[in-house]
């Protein structure tokens, strides 16, 4: 069980309760590695790595979605999507139930994760590459 602290605005949708954002580590499936910003609390939560100066990493491609777990409570009135960091974390794997948080304080809210999502590539069209014609990069 993970617990998750929706201060983060991803979650909360409230622009009052944003926590902060950071420079993670996201795994994609073929091992590449990305820097994504996103809330702390989600990434710390969710298996994303801290991001060092030292990481090869490179900036995700628009192209690329990363892998997402869909979650409800038992009443279907809270339901959403989160991304994961790596497509071995155990939660994406596995399943579970997620125990949200306010402000450090636990809320008693518990989602179930009731579904996984991998990620997903969407081709540009050729106009959308912003390369010439004999680019190889």
């Amino acid at each position: 069980m993970a617990i998750l602290d929706i201060n983060a605005k991803y979650v909360a949708q409230d622009p009052e309760d944003n926590a902060s954002r950071k420079k993670m580590i996201y795994t994609s499936d073929t091992g590449i590695l990305y820097v994504v910003t996103i809330d702390e609390n989600i990434g710390e939560t969710m298996g994303f790595a801290d991001f060092t100066n030292a990481d090869s990493a490179r900036e995700k491609p628009a192209s690329l979605r990363m892998r997402t777990v869909s979650y409800k409570d038992s009443s279907g009135k809270v339901a959403g999507q989160l991304p994961v960091g790596t497509p071995t974390f155990p939660i994406f794997v596995e399943g579970g139930t997620i125990t949200m948080a306010r402000k450090g304080k636990l809320t008693g809210l518990v989602v179930t994760v009731i579904g996984a999502q991998g990620e997903k590539r969407t081709l540009l069209s050729a106009a959308d590459t912003g390369q010439q014609s004999g680019d190889n990069n």
